[in-house]
């Protein structure tokens, strides 16, 4: 249902950016200004963006290690409203000692790859929606499995501002299956340009 609801606010947003577009007339002796006009698609209403994850764990018998990265596109409909692709890409290497100096280690590969819609509420802050399919590979007694979730992360988030700019989100997923240890919180640390 909500998968749907997405699908459906995105292709509004852009009927209404495609009917906007028809209305404008075009004239021959002014194709040069119409080429520079900012109002139509042109590379400035694209923004670039990504993440770094880097995270350590560890106790007395077991340790892990976690790295990810995650790019991402945006295309501005308008200044404050823009949507996009964004691809995530992590590494896991888990280590734990069973007993009697066996050690086992395992390295597990994620990704996921979504579709996001990012509105400007004020200057420098923002709501986020992302709808995602993730195919994790995860550790089940011992020997690797893939799982596959779908996820749908709503929140807001916070930019620097600039052409070159970091930000921080924080997102809640409403797909978070309850049979799970994983929590719905997702806090996400990201550079962009021309945001």
């Amino acid at each position: 249902m909500l998968k749907s609801l997405f699908i459906v606010l995105l292709f509004f947003a852009f009927a209404d950016h495609a009917d906007a577009q028809r209305g404008k007339k075009k004239s021959r002796s002014n194709e040069t200004d119409e080429y520079f006009d900012e109002s139509g698609i042109g590379a400035y209403k694209f923004w670039y963006g990504g993440g770094v994850g880097l995270g350590f764990s560890g106790g007395n018998i077991s340790s892990r290690f976690d790295f990810s990265l995650s790019p991402m596109l945006g295309y501005k409909i308008t200044p404050e409203f823009s949507v996009g692709p964004r691809v995530e890409l992590s590494y896991t290497h888990f280590r734990q000692n069973v007993g009697f100096n066996d050690i086992r280690k395992a390295n597990l590969f994620s990704y996921g790859i979504g579709i996001f819609g990012r509105y400007k509420i004020f200057n420098q802050f923002f709501t986020h929606a992302e709808f995602q399919i993730e195919n994790r590979q995860v550790l089940i007694n011992g020997e690797k499995d893939r799982n596959r979730f779908d996820n749908f992360f709503v929140g807001i988030g916070y930019t620097s501002g600039g052409q070159v700019a970091y930000e921080i989100a924080l997102l809640y997923n409403i797909l978070e299956d309850d049979n799970t240890i994983d929590l719905p919180l997702d806090y996400r640390l990201a550079f962009t340009y021309n945001f």
